[in-house]
């Protein structure tokens, strides 16, 4: 029983110890790189504009499922294959063959993992 308590009291010793120690920053203090320098709130969700720095694209091709649900996809007839984003989805129907409008965004990610994402501003058949 006394080995039981010198242990018990030993570990409490030891771990009052661990938490010992002096840091140069204050702990409450946020990291400089999480307090903001302009003063206002960075936007929640990326903006969905089509913007101005890249003209519109055309792409023709034929309208196909993805593999995951709500997916769409173009197979266009240069041999890529795009993920439409966006567009009237009457008009983007699996089978048939559409020019779509908009911009291609191939850094962006997506859940669908096929095709080159395309932001769609138009369709036509």
């Amino acid at each position: 029983m006394r080995l039981v308590a010198l242990i018990v009291v030993g570990g409490l010793a030891f771990a009052g110890l661990a938490g010992c120690g002096e840091t140069s920053e204050p702990v409450t203090a946020p990291p400089p790189s999480v307090v903001p320098t302009t003063g206002s709130a960075p936007s929640a969700a990326p903006s969905l504009s089509l913007g101005s720095e890249q003209p519109l694209v055309s792409v023709r091709g034929t309208v196909k499922d993805g593999v995951e649900p709500g997916c769409v996809l173009l197979s266009a007839t240069d041999s890529k294959t795009y993920l439409l984003l966006g567009g009237d989805r009457a008009a983007l129907k699996s089978g048939s063959t559409v020019t779509v409008y908009g911009k291609p965004e191939p850094d962006m990610m997506s859940t669908c993992q096929q095709g080159t994402p395309f932001r769609v501003s138009r369709v036509e058949n």
